[in-house]
C-alpha cells in the first residue's frame, strides 16, 4: 500500500472515531456521566414489569440525553445502570448493594415488585441514595416509610377507597371472592378492598391465594365455584390473570360471576394472552386512562408494543429524578433527595408530589382509573 493510500485510510478511521465519539456525547461532553440505578424484574414470572418499565426509561433517557443534564457549568449524560431482581427480594436487595456500593449511582430506580420495594427502601435510606419506585403497590413500601424511598403511584390502601364505591355501583356485588398471588402486593390488594367492601355490606365469602407462577387455577375457581361470589377480585401478574380467565371460561363461572382485576388486568398483554372472548365483560382498576397520541406512537414506533402502565411510570420515574438533580445542581445525594421532596412536576401520570400523610411517607396522590374490556378494547367507565 502506498504511503498516500496509507494516510488516507488513516483519515477515514479518524474521521468515523471523531463521529462516533460526537454520536455518543449527544448533550454531554464525554466523561460527564450521571449514574443512575434500575433494578426490576426482566426474566421471570414478572418480566412483564420490568420489560415495560424499560421501555418507559429509554423513552425518558433519549430525550434528557438530547438535552443533556446541566448541574453547575457542567452538562451531563445520564447513563442507566440496571440489573435484574427476578422479582426475589435478595436479589433486589443484592443489586441495590451493588449500585450503591459499586457502581456509585446518584439515585435509584425501582423495583417494581411489592417484596423487592420493601427490601430496598431501608437501603436507600441507610446508604443516602434517593430512590423511587416504579409502581410497587402495597401500603408498607411507604408506610410508615423510609427517607430516601419515594412512590409516584397510590398504594393499594390509597386505590381501594377510590375505586370500590364504583365496583359496587357497577356490580351490585353482596358477595365477594378474592383470588390473589400471595405476596406483600396480593395480600395487600385484597386487605384494602376487603376494608372498603365490608363496611359496605359486601361479604367476603372466599379468599385464596396461589404462588407466582402457578399455572393451574382449575382448583382455585372450583372453590370460588362453589363459595358462589357475585364478583372475584383476583390479582397478579397478567400472565396469570390470562390463565385465570381462561380456566374461569372453561368452567363456566364466567361471565355469571364478574371478575375484576387488578391494574395488570387492564393492559393488552391479558387479551393478547387470554384472547377477546376469556377477557371480555370483565373488569380492572387501571392505573391509566389515556396518554397522548404523539406518546403512544412513539411507544409503537420504537417497540412495537401496546401502552402499559409500567411505561408511563418508567418514563415519569426518570424524568423526576433528573428533575430533581436539576433542581438541586448537585450530585450530592442529600441534596437531590431534598429536591425530590419539593417535587411538583407534571408528568403523563398527572402532577406528582411527594407527600407525607395518613401515615404515608414520600407518597404521591394518584386517583386510579376504572375499566371494562368490551371487543378485546379497554373501555374507561
Amino acid at each position: 500500500m502506498s504511503k498516500t493510500r496509507k494516510l488516507l485510510v488513516l483519515l477515514v478511521v479518524l474521521l468515523l472515531a471523531a463521529t462516533l465519539v460526537l454520536t455518543s456525547c449527544k448533550g454531554g461532553k464525554a466523561g460527564n456521566v450521571i449514574k443512575i440505578g434500575y433494578t426490576a424484574p426482566f426474566t421471570g414470572s414478572a418480566a412483564e414489569f420490568g420489560t415495560n418499565g424499560w421501555r418507559g426509561v429509554q423513552l425518558a433517557l433519549e430525550e434528557i440525553n438530547a438535552a443533556g443534564v446541566k448541574v453547575g457549568n457542567k452538562t451531563y449524560n445520564v447513563e442507566i445502570v440496571r440489573y435484574d431482581s427476578k422479582c426475589e427480594p435478595t436479589e433486589a436487595v443484592a443489586n441495590m448493594r451493588k449500585l450503591a456500593l459499586e457502581d456509585k449511582v446518584v439515585g435509584v430506580l425501582g423495583d417494581h415488585c411489592s417484596s423487592c420495594c420493601r427490601g430496598i427502601a431501608p437501603l436507600a435510606t441507610e446508604y443516602k441514595i434517593p430512590s423511587i419506585t416504579i409502581e410497587c403497590a402495597a401500603d408498607n413500601v411507604t408506610s410508615p416509610g423510609q427517607e430516601y424511598y419515594f412512590r409516584m403511584r397510590p398504594s393499594m390502601g390509597l386505590m381501594a377507597p377510590l375505586a370500590a364505591p364504583k365496583i359496587l355501583d357497577l356490580t351490585g356485588a353482596k358477595r365477594v371472592g378474592y383470588l390473589g398471588v400471595n405476596d406483600d402486593y396480593g395480600r395487600s390488594f385484597n386487605k384494602s378492598f376487603q376494608d372498603q367492601f365490608g363496611p359496605a355490606g359486601a361479604k367476603t365469602v372466599a379468599e385464596i391465594y396461589f404462588e407466582r407462577g402457578n399455572t393451574d387455577f382449575m382448583a382455585f375457581l372450583n372453590q370460588l365455584k362453589a363459595a358462589k361470589p357475585d364478583i372475584v377480585l383476583y390479582v397478579g401478574t397478567a400472565s396469570e390473570g390470562a390463565m385465570i380467565l381462561k380456566q374461569a371460561q372453561e368452567i363456566g363461572i364466567t361471565p355469571g360471576i364478574k371478575f375484576v382485576g387488578s391494574e395488570e388486568m387492564g393492559e393488552m398483554e391479558l387479551v393478547s394472552l387470554a384472547g377477546s372472548e376469556a377477557v371480555d365483560g370483565t373488569y380492572a382498576v387501571a392505573l391509566w386512562g389515556a396518554v397522548a397520541s404523539d406518546f403512544e406512537k412513539k411507544v409503537k414506533d420504537k417497540f412495537n408494543a401496546p401502552m402499559h402502565y409500567a411505561i408511563i411510570f418508567g418514563y415519569d420515574a426518570l424524568k423526576v429524578m433528573v428533575d430533581a438533580i436539576q433542581r438541586a445542581q448537585s450530585l450530592d445525594t442529600v441534596k437531590i433527595k431534598d429536591a425530590l421532596l419539593a417535587t411538583d412536576y407534571a408528568g403523563l401520570e398527572g402532577q406528582i408530589k411527594f407527600e407525607t400523610f395518613e401515615g404515608f411517607r414520600n407518597q404521591g396522590r394518584y386517583t386510579p382509573s376504572f375499566i371494562q374490556w368490551k371487543d378485546g378494547t379497554r373501555e374507561a367507565m
